[in-house]
């Protein structure tokens, strides 16, 4: 290594007994030393650099911007010395975090040209923030030490907790202007942005999916731009779980621009940090520098292409908020979920107001649909009733008020309700005529599944008004339609109704419709609060329709809980007639395929029951007083009892 035979070593003076070292290294290299106080030099730097054109400074971070001003406005090289062993200016120029090997890489005759930032005229050494940011001030203890134990990364990472909540609390999008070198001229609203310059390994710049470099011409700004607390939200919880990792792709909240020159004007002083120091100003000019100051670096990311240089400026900004509509929103207050736009649902609401018409069609599938349903009820064929939920068409207006519901539309409120309730009459009617007309009058297993409703099927229909919702405001997922119908299964309960209807059996009636109206009331709430989460109404507007829809679903379940509080303990009872043999009168017997109903306050358990020896009567009474012994109820079996004969 080259060493320069003379340079300046210039110092803070409370800091003199760090000379001693660099003494010693020039004294054994033969390098003639001309030493200056910090005060000194940057009160005559002119006459101080008359012995020598390579400053060696010995500084921290907070103070070598002055020097770099210096550099670029005097052209002489500089080598670095921090005076702390965390300092950043190890990271940001590559500096080694032996003493020796720093002084000895800052007196190299080589030299690397690096860019200069400035923030309205001031040196920017690693970033600008500006606005609330989930990212920690990184001169901080807590982000410096955060790798240095699992205790130390525990309390940074609930240091990040903090600061993101309460950045949450305080979040408020604040209009500016975004003027590029190229001319571009940007209007939006912003809740931070952070511009990086040597900090290339920061937390800040992990958002950004490409390749960042101290030399590439360029300064590269990150501003984030929610739409919505919800989208907010959603930034902080990756920014807080990504850890050190680089992400593949810009977040949503994120947009990126990477120009030479970019200029942020307000309405009102803006609050901002130049590598931690603060500042405030109404415009806030970046300018990058390129090559305009010798510095002895160690390995740093570097680019050299000249291509990347006088290329264009990147601007990925797609995420910003543009539209007036959409910066008048915001900058009000920040909505929980992100609002749809205008142009965004016009064509979503044509199409539901479409929906929640009764058309002849509409009468047609209804009727047909629900022939194949009862038609594959009688015969027990999953299949069949599969084609049924196809082709009925009552998903749509169900939708139609669900979007009703939230936005507090009369019209399509009433509209959507009487194709419903047209679509239930045609749909009870015609069942039960087919009941009338058929010659059967026996309930079979798929009529049976649908007398018994708990909370398992108001899931089912609440995942399923989800999908439909989510379905009809996104034009890429309508064709998915089809599943969901079969999913919650709309027809299949209707038409067992319409058959309790026309057998005069008002437990099948009442057990069916309750299964639909199951249905109804979670597709109705789940879709309406899909499509508020997706931004179709305020919050605000919604909670009349949404509070309605809550206390008809609160409703259904009370039902329901009993029911699958009910399925829970017989299914309990029936797990303990199979987990062990049971065993009477020194005989040990199997339970195969038990199924327990109730009966009053006792219950009736069917199924077989299975034995190496002959089962007699006074077993099973004995097998029965055990079991209520057991259960502390009454029981009654109807069982078959096999005898099981085994070959040696």
């Amino acid at each position: 290594m080259t060493l320069h035979t003379q340079a300046l070593v210039v110092y803070p003076a409370e800091q003199a007994q760090h000379l001693e070292a660099v003494r010693r290294f020039a004294e054994a290299a033969n390098i003639r030393l001309y030493e200056f106080t910090s005060a000194d030099f940057l009160a005559e730097p002119g006459r101080c650099l008359d012995h020598a054109q390579h400053v060696i400074v010995l500084s921290d971070e907070e103070d070598f911007s002055e020097y770099v001003n210096q550099a670029k406005t005097l052209n002489f090289s500089l080598g670095i010395i921090p005076l702390k062993a965390k300092s950043r200016l190890h990271k940001w120029f590559g500096i080694p975090a032996r003493t020796e090997d720093a002084i000895a890489l800052a007196f190299a005759e080589q030299s690397t040209a690096l860019d200069v930032a400035r923030c309205n005229d001031e040196v920017v050494l690693g970033m600008v923030m500006l606005g609330e940011t989930p990212f920690l001030d990184q001169r901080s203890k807590t982000y410096q030490n955060r790798q240095a134990s699992a205790y130390e990364h525990l309390i940074y990472w609930l240091a990040l907790v903090w600061t993101s909540l309460r950045n949450l609390m305080a979040i408020k999008p604040f209009a500016v202007s975004l003027t590029t070198g190229k001319d571009v001229t940007i209007r939006t609203a912003i809740t931070g942005m952070v511009a990086i310059e040597n900090d290339i390994n920061s937390a800040a710049a992990r958002l950004i999916n490409t390749t960042l470099s101290a030399q590439d011409g360029k300064v590269s700004t990150i501003l984030i731009a929610p739409k919505s607390v919800k989208e907010y939200l959603s930034f902080l919880l990756a920014s807080l779980f990504r850890g050190e990792q680089q992400v593949k792709r810009l977040p949503p909240t994120v947009s990126y621009i990477k120009s030479q020159y970019l200029r942020i004007d307000a309405s009102k002083p803006l609050v901002y940090f130049v590598d931690g120091r603060r500042r405030e100003a109404a415009s806030i000019e970046l300018h990058l520098y390129p090559e305009a100051v010798r510095i002895n670096v160690g390995e740093i990311q570097q680019v050299s292409q000249p291509s990347q240089r006088n290329g264009k400026d990147t601007m990925k900004i797609d995420s910003l908020p543009v539209n007036q509509d959409r910066l008048n929103m915001i900058q009000t207050h920040l909505p929980l979920f992100t609002r749809a736009l205008e142009d965004e649902f016009k064509d979503l609401f044509l199409q539901l107001r479409e929906n929640a018409q009764a058309h002849p069609h509409y009468i047609a599938l209804m009727v047909l649909s629900v022939i194949v349903a009862s038609l594959g009820l009688y015969l027990s064929s999953a299949a069949v009733i599969i084609g049924a939920m196809v082709l009925a068409p009552l998903m749509s207006p169900i939708i139609s008020l669900s979007m009703a519901l939230l936005r507090g539309d009369r019209a399509l409120l009433q509209r959507s309700s009487l194709t419903i309730a047209l679509g239930v009459g045609l749909a009870l009617l015609t069942a039960a005529l087919l009941a009338l007309i058929i010659p059967i009058n026996r309930i079979t297993p798929e009529m049976s599944g649908r007398l018994h409703p708990n909370l398992l099927d108001l899931g089912v229909a609440i995942a399923s008004g989800i999908a439909g919702g989510y379905a009809h405001a996104r034009e890429s997922v309508i064709k998915s339609l089809p599943g969901v119908a079969i999913a919650v299964a709309l027809v299949p309960p209707l038409s067992v109704a319409g058959i309790g209807i026309g057998w005069w059996q008002w437990d099948v009636f009442a057990g069916a419709m309750l299964l639909f109206l199951t249905n109804l009331v979670g597709i109705a709430l789940a879709a309406a609060l899909t499509f508020l989460i997706l931004g179709f109404a305020p919050l605000i507007k919604a909670k009349r329709g949404l509070t309605i829809s809550a206390v008809l679903l609160a409703t259904v379940a009370i039902p329901l809980t009993f029911a699958f509080v009910d399925i829970n303990q017989r299914w309990q009872l029936e797990r303990d007639l199979t987990d062990a043999p049971l065993e009477v009168h020194g005989k040990l017997m199997t339970m195969q395929a038990p199924q327990v109903s109730r009966q009053g306050r006792g219950v009736v358990i069917q199924g077989d029951l299975v034995a190496e020896q002959p089962i007699l009567m006074a077993d099973l009474r004995a097998l029965r007083s055990r079991l209520e012994n057991q259960w502390d109820r009454p029981v009654t079996l109807e069982l078959n009892t096999r005898v099981r004969i085994g070959g040696n």
